[in-house]
């Protein structure tokens, strides 16, 4: 009887904790509950970095997407993500529902600006 108590009550908690880390974290289960949980869930959004801000502690990127204008705030690898993205760039985040409001997406595509990229590739003239 006691072997099935523990047995019940480990289910439980390996759920809850399962749940809680779901709510905290998404990004870690993610490899894990993707065949069961449908990709319609999550949705890509791709818009240009109307605006960039950097603070001490935290890092804003204003987004002009088609569905309308969203405000991006990151908190962890703020230097890489900001040496990263420049205003004018196209950048495709990962979301779960859209939000005008987003705290740490997922950076899933960075392109640079078509003037950016000709200047680029153009070799320098000669002097």
């Amino acid at each position: 009887m006691k072997t099935w108590a523990a047995f019940i009550g480990g289910c439980i908690l390996g759920f809850l904790s399962a749940v809680i880390i779901d709510l905290v974290a998404p990004e870690l289960l993610e490899p894990y509950t993707r065949q069961f949980i449908p990709a319609t869930q999550i949705e890509s959004v791709s818009g240009r970095v109307v605006k960039k801000e950097r603070e001490s502690n935290r890092l804003l990127m204003t987004l002009s997407t088609p569905k309308g204008v969203l405000l991006a705030t990151f908190t962890q690898k703020i230097e890489e993500i900001d040496l990263l993205v420049a205003e004018g760039y196209t950048t495709t985040i990962r979301l779960r529902t859209y939000s005008p409001f987003v705290e740490n997406p997922v950076l899933e595509r960075v392109e640079a600006s078509t003037a950016d990229q000709g200047s680029e590739s153009r070799p320098s003239a000669p002097q």
